[in-house]
């Protein structure tokens, strides 16, 4: 079952992801909680301001302006990827990652992860910290 999860995070495009982060820390009051890149060196911060934690990522290719700095997905904690992953499977969700994927990269053990879409195409994550 997947209600009721922890708030994990919110995550945010841009195509300008140093000034976007310094804005919410100089405007905002957001501290830095992680500065990190994925294997293949894309850009992502994490923000913390009280319960709210931003992730703001910059992809290699430029995002359309329309989209750029709009919500890309709204993510939860998760402390079984592989059951909640087999859950959503069983309740015929799509899916729109390729499966439970990994950054190795991100915080100490990395993470693994898997996105699904609500009825509208809102991609909701479940994230799992290792």
């Amino acid at each position: 079952m997947i209600k009721n999860r922890k708030h994990g995070h919110i995550g945010i495009a841009t195509n300008n992801i140093d000034a976007d982060a310094k804005w919410y820390v100089d405007v905002l009051g957001f501290e830095v909680i992680g500065d990190f890149h994925t294997p293949d060196g894309v850009h992502a911060i994490f923000m913390k301001n009280q319960d709210v934690i931003v992730e703001m990522f910059q992809p290699h290719e430029p995002i359309p302006e329309a989209a750029a700095g709009k919500i890309d997905h709204y993510a939860f904690d998760s402390q079984d990827i592989e059951a909640d992953y087999k859950f959503c499977v069983e309740q015929g969700y799509r899916i729109t990652t390729d499966g439970i994927e990994g950054i190795p990269t991100f915080w100490k053990n990395g993470v693994k992860y898997f996105k699904i879409a609500s009825p509208t195409g809102e991609e909701m994550e479940f994230c799992q910290v290792l």
